[in-house]
């Protein structure tokens, strides 16, 4: 098999892309490493805010339900624009780890981490947004692969802080403290990231028709005019965070409370098995511009579901790490062809809205994922096999993937012109 025949060939990319993808990619490393953060601590957090087994997954769901208010922020970035909201998204972020370092009870660092999560999401999906209009066809999917991987490098962070977490002042507060680092890339920001043209010249056309929007008119605009594709949208994203969401945020638990391995040993096992992630990123994207979204996006599902059967049932380390690995590529796979999906199926007025529909339903499946598994562990008493349980799910979303259709390497408006109908 000839893997450089899977591969785009990259057109060069301008000084103003080069700019584009630099400032995106400053813009997601507080995004990854609040995300990986919870997940990667959890069992320390458990133990030092003492909560019961049988509310933790209650807990954490109610923290991941945080990012389906991102879609207020997503509405608004189509009608006041991506940069500023972006900036703003950054901003919040960092402020709500800081604030999560001084919880006291589970539930405030629920609430806490539920903000967090807000401004977190829609970093993501505004950097996406940026990235998909302002990137050429032919290598978009290319660099929403770089932005993720580098967006990575912060949960990169998370790993390196986190095997020292047993020593560190403070332990696992002071994890979060570090996630205050985006505050001082906001004056950079601020100087460098410039609106979208695509945006800029949909918001002088409006201008110059003398439209007033309401408020929420993106919303309502999405589902009359695009009803069928967000629906299609929402049936390939919502089974697979079902599965993902609990399969990914018991990692660490897995391996330290089921497999009995040591914080270190799991620091390193995450660390070396992480490096999946930005591989996982890098191909997705540009094997998608070469192949399509579609099949790709099939193949990354099925992935995903064998991975977390493999790592959930296997007891010895080569399996482990083997599934592990496979949960890490195909997670990292996933996220940007599923930013891809949102924002090109979409006209720019709607593009941001777009990508907040998907992470709001995306927050739904993974809190009833969540939900699902606390009620599977009051029967089965183990969480492995609870979210084993929950891969009964995996054929749903390749199969409504097949009524998509193909956006790779086809400029935006082809896929879906102005603000009609789409065909």
């Amino acid at each position: 098999m000839n893997v450089k025949r899977l591969l785009p060939r990259m057109r060069p990319m301008s000084a103003h892309e080069r700019n584009v993808l630099l400032a995106t990619c400053v813009s997601s490393l507080g995004s990854f490493y609040s995300m990986a953060t919870m997940g990667f601590a959890l069992p320390q957090i458990q133990r030092g805010l003492a909560i019961p087994e049988d509310q933790l997954g209650a807990l954490v769901a109610l923290i991941r339900f945080g990012a389906i208010f991102s879609l207020a922020l997503a509405v608004l970035a189509d009608r006041m624009g991506r940069r500023r909201l972006l900036i703003a998204a950054v901003a919040g972020c960092a402020l709500g780890n800081v604030g999560s370092a001084f919880a006291q009870t589970g539930l405030m660092l629920a609430w806490l981490q539920m903000a967090t999560r807000l401004f977190l999401h829609a970093q993501i999906l505004l950097a996406g947004v940026i990235i998909s209009e302002e990137l050429s066809a032919e290598n978009r999917g290319w660099g929403l692969g770089i932005l993720t991987a580098a967006g990575g490098m912060g949960g990169a962070l998370t790993v390196l802080a986190y095997a020292f977490v047993d020593v560190l002042p403070y332990g696992w507060r002071f994890l979060f403290v570090l996630g205050g680092f985006g505050l001082f890339c906001v004056p950079w920001l601020w100087r460098s990231l410039q609106e979208t043209r695509r945006f800029a010249d949909h918001r002088a056309e409006r201008l110059d028709q003398g439209e007033e929007m309401p408020a929420w008119q993106p919303l309502r605009d999405i589902v009359r005019l695009h009803g069928w594709r967000l629906a299609a949208l929402v049936g390939v994203v919502t089974p697979l965070a079902v599965i993902l969401e609990p399969g990914s945020v018991f990692v660490s638990k897995h391996l330290q409370d089921g497999l009995g391995y040591s914080a270190a040993q799991v620091g390193l096992m995450m660390g070396l098995c992480g490096a999946a992630a930005p591989v996982g990123n890098m191909l997705a994207g540009s094997v998608s511009d070469r192949m399509g979204r579609r099949p790709v996006t099939i193949g990354m599902s099925l992935l995903l579901s064998v991975a977390i059967a493999v790592f959930y049932n296997a007891s010895g380390a080569v399996a482990v790490v083997l599934g592990l690995a496979a949960l890490f590529l195909s997670m990292g796979g996933l996220m940007v062809l599923h930013a891809a999906l949102a924002t090109e199926l979409f006209p720019t007025g709607l593009r941001s809205t777009a990508g907040g529909v998907r992470e709001a339903v995306t927050t739904v499946g993974a809190s009833l994922g969540l939900w699902v598994l606390s009620l599977l562990f009051a029967v089965t008493g183990s969480h492995a096999v609870s979210i084993t349980w929950v891969l009964v799910l995996t054929p749903v979303s390749p199969l409504i993937l097949l009524l998509i259709p193909e956006t790779a390497r086809r400029e935006l408006e082809e896929i879906s012109p102005g603000g009609a109908k789409a065909p």
